[in-house]
């Protein structure tokens, strides 16, 4: 029964990917698409696009372990590289250094740490504090941490059996970034958008008003239990990362074909402009949450920067009121260091 209810969930998605593209001069289908035009809608198989879909899903738990800030383990899932031409596995990040799981061992710390690049830190799981050497702020799952270029940061876990655990971004920050710590506990996040590509629930973490770049952004995305994301691609120049945050397997698609996707695996989008990707919880009871990191082409002279577009609503006419980008709620002020 169940590979009858999954071929028929693959079939669906499989007419609704070939469906026609948006007419010109209309608004692409939804968020994720960075304001670029929407691409016309792909009828070949990634073997056809002479895509190798592989070589852009990252899987930390095959990787050797090495060392960040000074005790902090890191496993790669994603990092720099070309995405438009062949090339080594998991190397296919055009603005991003690399996207890592970062694991705090028990009773340790890390120094206090100045460094040239801007890092993103979101807590998984355990305990611990983050200080910039005057000021302190506790940490436990779901804490979102934006360090900027030169901001000085430090990480303790206090405790003795549990390990402080954490996906890791590393990136070039951009000319506006913050001289501050930013830190954020993202369930207190208020909804900033429904019903993106049809099921898609967001929480929006960092944006340019945290001194990211013009279109650059992080979210929490929420896929409820029994449903998918609509199919969709993204043209040349644009750069969104999905990385799964929960425990357990769901199925990604990403052109003609399935994977699964266990928790810490992440997928860069291949941008083509034909290859659609979609995530799918096939599961009746459980939600599913993933990191959304984006970054859209570069805008036209002259023309707005790109976004996510908009907050979305599933047609449903007029914004919903309930629907927020305040952030203020979320962040955490740092205490004086002791």
């Amino acid at each position: 029964m169940h590979r009858i209810i999954f071929t028929a969930v693959l079939t669906a998605l499989s007419c609704l990917a070939q469906a026609p593209a948006s007419p010109a001069g209309q608004a692409p289908g939804g968020p994720g698409r960075a304001g670029a035009p929407a691409p016309q809608a792909n009828r070949q198989t990634n073997e056809q696009l002479g895509v190798d879909i592989d070589r852009f899903i990252g899987y930390p738990t095959a990787k050797t372990a090495h060392l960040s800030h000074g005790t902090l383990l890191i496993h790669s899932i994603l990092r720099n590289g070309d995405p438009y031409k062949p090339g080594p596995q998991g190397a296919v990040l055009e603005y991003r250094k690399e996207l890592d799981t970062a694991t705090l061992l028990p009773g340790s710390e890390t120094p206090l740490s100045t460094l040239p690049d801007a890092y993103f830190f979101y807590v998984k799981s355990g305990e611990g504090r983050l200080d910039d050497g005057k000021k302190s702020w506790d940490l436990h799952e779901g804490v979102a941490i934006l360090a900027p270029p030169n901001v000085a940061h430090r990480f303790m876990n206090a405790s003795r059996d549990k390990e402080l655990s954490m996906i890791m971004l590393q990136f070039t920050g951009a000319p506006e970034a913050k001289n501050e710590l930013i830190v954020r506990d993202v369930p207190k996040l208020p909804w900033c958008e429904e019903n993106a590509h049809w099921n898609n629930a967001s929480r929006c973490v960092f944006s340019a008003a945290d001194g990211l770049l013009q279109g650059e952004r992080i979210y929490l995305v929420m896929l409820r239990p029994w449903s998918v994301s609509q199919p969709h691609s993204h043209v040349p120049g644009t750069e969104e990362i999905w990385t799964k945050v929960t425990p357990g397997n769901v199925v990604m698609l990403l052109g003609s074909e399935l994977r699964d996707m266990p928790e810490n695996t992440a997928y860069l989008v291949p941008p083509t402009g034909a290859l659609d990707h979609s995530n799918l919880n096939l599961s009746k009871d459980k939600t599913e949450w993933w990191i959304y990191i984006a970054r859209g082409p570069a805008p036209a002279p002259g023309a707005a920067p790109g976004g996510r577009g908009g907050r979305g609503g599933g047609g449903r006419g007029n914004a919903n009121p309930n629907l927020s980008r305040d952030t203020t709620a979320a962040t955490i002020a740092g205490k004086p260091l002791k």
